[in-house]
């Protein structure tokens, strides 16, 4: 999956994250929640960068680089 297409897979839920802050009282049960999703997303592009990462260096040993 491309970098383009994990963020628009990705933008509902940061529209809803944004949503929940700009919109909630501080400290609701939707702005914890939004917290939780923001971190699994932050966890997600490290494992999602990592693999990509790993691909590209195989990738240029295949072309003998």
């Amino acid at each position: 999956m491309s970098i383009d297409a994990r963020c628009q897979e990705q933008q509902a839920a940061a529209d809803r994250m944004f949503m929940d802050f700009k919109y909630t009282r501080p400290g609701s049960k939707e702005q914890l929640q939004a917290l939780a999703t923001l971190s699994f997303l932050i966890g997600m592009w490290a494992d999602f960068l990592t693999a990509e990462e790993k691909r590209m260096d195989q990738v240029l040993a295949l072309e003998g680089r």
